[in-house]
């Protein structure tokens, strides 16, 4: 993840029309300021994440469903969120790695509950499913410390597109009633993300480190889907998916 300082620089190379000129362009100077590599060697990560994803309208709605039925059902702030992910990294430098990052995830809230209704009582289930939520992004790792072995402090920064695919169902059924909402969403939208961390090498073989990290993402997918069944407000509704919010990380890695 790149420092702070970039972050304007990297939305500004995804503009359209300016940025690959423009990215190849900052690339070769970034290298060329921080110097030859000592090394040229390779780096791979895994590592588990947490992630707090706004989901401020998504969340708005299911407390909606709460207001009008009745229900306690819980909202994405009630559930953890975490992904898989690796990285893979080349020296360019001392100071510098390039390369690319894959994220992983999939989740889902769901929960049932007795509500009263003209027709007597009735069961409301709902469910919002997550199949699939992904990230392919190109990142660059920063260390300051050029001297740094056992404790080596880090910035990064990345940017690339997510993905993402779920499902929302609601359906409310006793004896007389049979009602029900589905609501499929999925799509492409551009994802950014930047932080810090640590590289730590408590082994004897320096081959073999440990990582931890904490950052800022951005992503937000938010469109017209078509919805179906009774309960439907609407031919169309919005679905957004904001993922935007902080996230922290634990992994290890090799260098080979």
């Amino acid at each position: 993840m790149i420092v702070n300082t970039c972050l304007s620089r990297l939305w500004f190379l995804s503009t359209p029309g300016k940025g690959p000129r423009v990215a190849v362009l900052a690339a070769v100077a970034l290298v060329a300021a921080v110097g030859p590599a000592t090394a040229q060697e390779w780096s791979m990560s895994f590592y588990i994440q947490q992630a707090f994803p706004k989901q401020t309208n998504t969340n708005k709605q299911i407390e909606a469903i709460n207001a009008t039925f009745g229900s306690d059902f819980d909202t994405w702030d009630d559930v953890a969120n975490l992904s898989i992910g690796t990285q893979l990294y080349h020296r360019v430098s001392d100071v510098l790695l390039v390369g690319g990052e894959f994220d992983y995830s999939r989740g889902s809230l769901d929960g049932t509950a007795t509500v009263e209704t003209e027709a007597g009582p009735a069961e409301l289930a709902f469910e919002q499913k997550y199949s699939v939520f992904a990230n392919l992004l190109f990142a660059a790792k920063y260390l300051p410390c050029r001297t740094c072995s056992t404790v080596v402090p880090f910035a990064y920064g990345a940017l690339g597109v997510a993905y993402e695919k779920d499902t929302t169902t609601l359906t409310l059924r006793n004896e007389y009633l049979d009602e029900d909402l589905r609501v499929e969403n999925d799509g492409w939208f551009p994802a950014y993300t930047a932080g810090i961390g640590l590289d730590l090498y408590p082994f004897a073989n320096k081959a073999w480190y440990l990582e931890v990290g904490t950052a800022y993402y951005w992503g937000r997918l938010t469109h017209m889907v078509p919805a179906s069944g009774s309960l439907a407000p609407a031919p169309e509704v919005e679905a957004d998916t904001d993922s935007t919010g902080p996230n922290y990380w634990l992994g290890f890695g090799v260098k080979f």
